[in-house]
């Protein structure tokens, strides 16, 4: 499946150009891939200066939202404080809510500065078989936590408008999952 990053097409229309089905088109500066037309030639992709385009066989992440509601994305304090973590699996173009999993509880050192190893541990065995975390914010802990997941702050209120996020920046996603040294994402 044929992605464009928003985060690095410019407009140029090069892409445009060369797609021999007429499947591209430009909105507001940002080239857009129509699938149904789109045969995956890649003729895009090896046009493309800016790289903005990739193509990702068989898509399949597990993302988890922090929430304290299962609707609108911790706020007040950072994910790992989230009382639970709503699932959704992403997969060939869409994205399904599979279950919602309680966070453990564990009280934290509070003489630790720079996070506690064991809220670190307890937050990821909650999520086992999780590919990416996100939420609003992220404690001292992300520098163990992006050792797991791809940890990524979406600064949106409700778990819908996160999971838009999440599918208009799956480039730069897939990007820092397969990277051996992660680093907390921004996503907007």
């Amino acid at each position: 499946m044929m992605h464009v990053s928003e985060n690095k097409c410019v407009g140029c229309g090069l892409c445009v150009d060369v797609c021999p089905q007429e499947g591209i088109t430009l909105s507001k500066g940002v080239a857009q891939i129509d699938k149904d037309k789109c045969v995956e030639c890649r003729s895009c992709l090896q046009e493309c200066p800016q790289e903005a385009i990739n193509y990702f066989e068989n898509i399949n992440l597990v993302v988890a939202f922090g929430t304290d509601d299962g609707n609108i994305l911790k706020s007040d304090n950072h994910v790992g404080m989230s009382k639970y973590f709503s699932l959704y699996r992403f997969s060939e173009g869409q994205e399904n809510f599979t279950e919602q999993r309680s966070n453990l509880k564990y009280d934290e050192d509070e003489t630790q500065t720079h996070g506690d190893p064991g809220k670190a541990k307890a937050t990821t065995s909650a999520l086992e078989n999780v590919d990416i975390l996100v939420g609003q914010m992220f404690g001292p802990n992300i520098t163990r936590l992006r050792n797991k997941f791809v940890c990524a702050v979406v600064r949106k209120n409700t778990i819908d408008d996160a999971i838009q996020t999440v599918r208009k920046n799956i480039n730069e996603i897939i990007e820092e999952k397969n990277k051996n040294n992660r680093r907390g994402i921004v996503l907007k």
